[in-house]
């Protein structure tokens, strides 16, 4: 989100350093991109404009649409109408217009750093730590449900017109509970006013979770001429610090999860068994339900089974990073079950997880995803094939899908107990030999038939030889196998046997 700084947030940061009076015709929402000075040849209304009062009024047409800063008025001398500002007194323009472009320059750091926060989400006690004191107001941090309001000050300045600091919490509780926009305004969603609660401007924002109130946001300032700009001030940064409180709420509401909760993930990875109405309970303070979506990620780095801290640290690691997870330690080993009905966004995990598995330096194999809770033992053992299987093969990547594996697996399975070669149609092996004797191709051809849906044209093509010379090697290899192409368990044999044991 890119704010832009405006004609009243510019007025409100002069104001500090000199006295301004706004005109009748004053806008305070004017965006402007920076200032300019007398001699424009083609004036934009988007920029403040530096005027001496005998440069405006030598020019009172030029600039009738463009906010003006208007200095060296003489005294006694009716004030104007129009978009602008008066600096009373006597002023030099270099000195104005290095404080102009020094509120323009600290206000584009102002919201670089309100952009950092975010994007190194941090919390938004240190947010407004960092920020609060460029907006000159005190604000506080107002978190727990309607009935337990404890406040956690954040920022402070000299004054302290409510006495927030003074005051215990359940005192200022007391007092706020008396007043009634305090019980009506925990359903708006928005930057509101408390009209009553004090002789200057106390405006409150509240922070949500779908329907649920989580906290607010107190800004507390004077009532003067350009309160407006920091009004302005605090409605971009309630935006930003809604974001990371609901975020820093998740990550440690998640961080708290009951050892029961814990307990439970684990019983079912190992395919324990608890009662149903049990296993509700247990699953919806953190809003999962048995019927969501799941999937199982086993988690591989060579100095984790080493360490038990380093174990604990990573799945807090897991926890942090992924909301929709709970990561645990079971033996040696890292799972986490992953929650995808939970999630915004599902196709940005696995971005995500390779971004992190990089950081990491750590393999991970993935299971399908599957909906049901109880599904997880059969996931769990998914993921472990996946990384058993796909660092074999692809030593290259960071994750490994299980369904990307499949094949490998049952080729594995169906050889665990029998060679091949004892499985492979008597076809194939008859072909076989007939090839080591006499030096022939049937075999391939046979495999190029069953690879092209036993179509002898695509099969030709596919080899490269004219139809007919394929059909005469195909009456070959039926008059050596009495194999009848058009019998479905023959097909399906067939392909099997190429697929477990392939022409070398």
């Amino acid at each position: 989100m890119k704010h832009i700084m405006t004609f009243d947030i510019f007025c409100f940061k002069l104001s500090q350093q000199y006295p301004l009076i706004p005109c009748n015709e004053y806008t305070t929402g004017r965006r402007l991109k920076n200032i300019r000075l007398f001699g424009d040849a083609r004036p934009d209304r988007h920029y403040l404009y530096l005027l001496s009062w005998e440069e405006y009024t030598n020019s009172l047409k030029t600039y009738a649409d463009c906010p003006v800063l208007l200095f060296n008025m003489p005294e006694n001398q009716m004030l104007p109408k129009g978009n602008m500002v008066i600096l009373s007194g006597r002023c030099e323009l270099k000195e104005l217009v290095n404080a102009a472009s020094v509120i323009f320059a600290e206000f584009e750091d102002w919201h670089e750093k309100l952009h950092c926060t975010e994007e190194k989400k941090v919390s938004p006690e240190v947010m407004l730590e960092r920020l609060a004191g460029y907006m000159q107001m005190e604000i506080a941090l107002a978190a727990g449900q309607k009935k337990s309001f404890d406040y956690a000050t954040i920022k402070k300045n000299d004054c302290d017109p409510m006495g927030i600091y003074a005051v215990p919490p359940d005192e200022m509780m007391a007092f706020l509970n008396t007043q009634k926009e305090f019980s009506e305004s925990f359903y708006s969603h928005s930057v509101e006013a408390y009209p009553e609660l004090y002789n200057g401007l106390v405006y409150y924002y509240n922070f949500f979770l779908e329907d649920e109130y989580l906290a607010r946001l107190l800004g507390i300032f004077p009532d003067n001429a350009f309160a407006s700009g920091q009004l302005r001030l605090f409605r971009y940064i309630s935006v930003y610090a809604e974001k990371l409180y609901i975020r820093h709420y998740k990550d440690k509401y998640r961080q708290q999860k009951s050892k029961q909760f814990l307990s439970a993930i684990r019983t079912l990875l190992e395919a324990g068994e608890i009662q149903s109405q049990v296993l509700h309970n247990l699953l919806e303070p953190y809003s999962w339900r048995e019927d969501h979506i799941y999937q199982v990620i086993k988690f591989n780095q060579d100095n984790l089974g080493k360490n038990r801290y380093a174990m604990e640290f990573f799945c807090s690691s897991i926890d942090e990073q992924f909301p929709s997870c709970c990561a645990l330690q079971i033996d040696m080993h890292i799972f986490c079950v992953r929650n995808v009905s939970l999630e915004n966004k599902p196709q940005e995990f696995n971005q995500n997880l390779s971004v992190f598995l990089r950081d990491n330096l750590c393999n991970a194999g993935l299971s399908n995803e599957q909906k049901n809770i109880l599904r997880l033992p059969m996931l769990a053992k998914e993921a472990e094939d996946a990384l058993c299987y796909g660092p074999r093969n692809h030593p290259m990547l960071w994750s490994f899908h299980f369904s990307d594996y499949i094949l490998d697996y049952l080729k594995d399975t169906m050889t665990e107990k029998y060679t091949p070669e004892e499985l492979e149609h008597n076809a194939v092996r008859i072909l076989r030999e007939h090839d080591r004797i006499h030096r022939s191709c049937l075999t391939e051809t046979l495999r190029i038939f069953t690879e092209q849906k036993f179509s002898a044209s695509a099969a030709a093509n596919a080899m490269y030889i004219h139809r007919s010379t394929f059909l005469n090697r195909l009456s070959r290899i039926q008059e050596l196998t009495h194999i009848n192409f058009d019998n479905k368990k023959d097909r399906i044999w067939l392909a099997l046997s190429f697929f477990i044991n392939p022409p070398g």
